[in-house]
């Protein structure tokens, strides 16, 4: 089967949190036998356009819009494979402005956006998922957790967003790859 040609603008963790992040996820895909993948919250997803325009079209998105803070609020669950358990993250002005910015610049509408930060992608029953909550609230925040696992941050600062290639129908993320980061406005 081929891919389609499919790409993601994700704003990415980085230093202590990003770190922090990326084990926390391949912890979790080695417990639950899933692939680990690039911390990130995404931007705006499934974007089919060829890369010359989605490069073109990165560089406008950049110039207008401004750095910003990602806070998370919550662990919790999803019913699809790439909203398995994630970090919900709060709808600050800043955060739905960016989302606002490549919904226009790219000429998209899509459903009303829900910002969160995948820690795994999994088709397991609801049942399991939530396991996987009360697994990660402990973790991360609660009396389960230790120096290595205690969440640094509630949260990071965005100051660039990445272009990723990330056919959607690939779930075992063997062909997603980074096109290009693209720094914001001040």
């Amino acid at each position: 089967m081929t891919s389609k040609e499919s790409y993601s603008l994700w704003a990415q963790p980085k230093g202590r949190m990003g770190e922090q992040l990326k084990a926390e996820i391949a912890h979790l895909a080695e417990r639950h036998g899933a692939n680990p993948f690039p911390p990130h919250v995404t931007v705006l997803g499934d974007i089919e356009k060829p890369r010359a325009e989605m490069e073109a079209l990165m560089e406008q998105l950049a110039a207008r819009t401004k750095k910003y803070r990602i806070n998370f609020t919550d662990v919790t669950r999803g019913s699809i494979f790439y909203q398995c358990v994630y970090l919900l993250v709060a709808k600050d002005p800043g955060t739905m402005a960016a989302a606002q910015a490549a919904r226009e610049v790219f000429g998209r509408t899509t459903p009303p956006y829900m910002p969160h930060l995948s820690l795994l992608y999994s088709d397991m029953e609801d049942g399991e998922r939530l396991k996987v909550v009360d697994y990660e609230i402990g973790r991360l925040y609660g009396e389960n957790s230790s120096y290595d696992t205690l969440m640094v941050e509630n949260g990071y600062d965005v100051d660039s967003i990445s272009l990723w290639y990330t056919p959607t129908d690939d779930t075992g993320l063997r062909s997603w790859c980074l096109v290009g980061e693209y720094e914001l406005q001040g």
